[in-house]
């Protein structure tokens, strides 16, 4: 093996010896509402708490920085005991119907967990996507997947629910 070809292969062998790449999910539901109607029920940041079944309610709060942009954080009191799950927004595009966010401590078994909610036009419907990236913490990458699709699944329907109201 000459040595460019020596050097590319060491390269590689670095890259792919790393740390694992963050996991990812999205997950999507398509609703018979216009993208209005459905970011009126979703886009604010606390909603949550009226259309995910997992969250008896939500805790808003606002914080100012140094610089003086004032962040939203939210609690999510988890139904069953569970815990609270805290989390600040990290993006707002209210024309473009979505907000990303962070997760910031709780009974999640993630870390470096970002997250998107969006509401795109579909026809005469919507489609709601959520998306997230994060790393698995004291469970199997499998596993975490497993619990934040369960956890998408269940909000999705939960918005399907409402709207159909």
């Amino acid at each position: 093996m000459n040595r460019p070809a020596r050097a590319a292969f060491a390269a590689a062998a670095l890259l792919f010896s790393g740390p694992a790449c963050a996991l990812e999910v999205t997950r999507s539901r398509d609703v018979p509402a216009p993208p209005a109607a459905v970011w009126a029920l979703v886009g604010d940041f606390c909603a949550i708490g009226l259309w995910h079944p997992q969250v008896e309610r939500c805790i808003l709060s606002r914080e100012d920085d140094d610089d003086g942009i004032r962040a939203q954080i939210r609690g999510l009191v988890a139904k069953g005991g569970l815990g609270t799950i805290v989390e600040v927004e990290t993006a707002r595009d209210e024309a473009a119907m979505s907000y990303s966010y962070s997760f910031i401590q709780g009974p999640l078994r993630v870390r470096s967990y970002n997250a998107t909610l969006a509401v795109r036009p579909n026809g005469a419907g919507s489609t709601v996507v959520w998306t997230a990236t994060f790393d698995a913490d004291g469970m199997s990458d499998t596993d975490a997947l497993k619990d934040i699709t369960g956890v998408y699944d269940a909000g999705l329907a939960g918005i399907a629910r409402e709207v159909a109201r």
